[in-house]
């Protein structure tokens, strides 16, 4: 064995491409670059309401404490979009796993309360000076799921988005 051999042991890590998830397999290599792939476990083929999927940061997070602890993070899954609770929805129900992990999808519900109050607090950032992109963006997903959610339209989000 040549030299280069026994070091390329010694600090390789090897991951596993595909972890099973009930009745599925997840690429966890395409999970660490914010892409969902879900494939049968038998066929390997993909699941046709899920296929190849780019999602946030923090479904992703959710994903991996979920493998990491067995359980579902809530307090994080409401942070979600709407559209990113409904992958997660998908994700569990149709993997067989939704009662061995005790899911429940109104955890998963947005509070109203903490919406709007999540957006005064972004409102007094703003009244206050604080121009950092990220406020700006943050109040934008704010203002969006209080549109998602009836609290507002869709042309009171804009306009408070243009006087941003």
């Amino acid at each position: 064995m040549s030299l280069k051999g026994k070091f390329a042991e010694g600090i390789s890590v090897k991951t596993e491409k595909y972890k099973e998830f009930g009745k599925f397999m997840l690429n966890f290599v395409l999970l660490d670059d914010n892409i969902l792939l879900i494939k049968y476990k038998k066929s390997y083929a993909p699941l046709p309401s899920l296929r190849r999927t780019i999602i946030s940061d923090e479904l992703k997070d959710m994903i991996h404490y979920l493998f990491d602890t067995g359980e579902i993070d809530y307090k994080s899954g409401q942070k979600l979009s709407i559209q990113e609770k409904n992958v997660f929805d998908i994700l569990i129900s149709k993997s067989g796993l939704k009662t061995q992990l005790k899911y429940s999808k109104d955890k998963l519900k947005d509070d109203v309360d903490d919406i709007i109050e999540q957006f005064n607090i972004l409102k007094g950032e703003i009244i206050a000076g604080n121009d950092n992109p990220e406020i700006k963006e943050e109040i934008k997903t704010v203002l969006n799921k209080l549109v998602q959610l009836n609290k507002i339209t869709a042309d009171v989000a804009t306009d408070i988005t243009s006087d941003l």
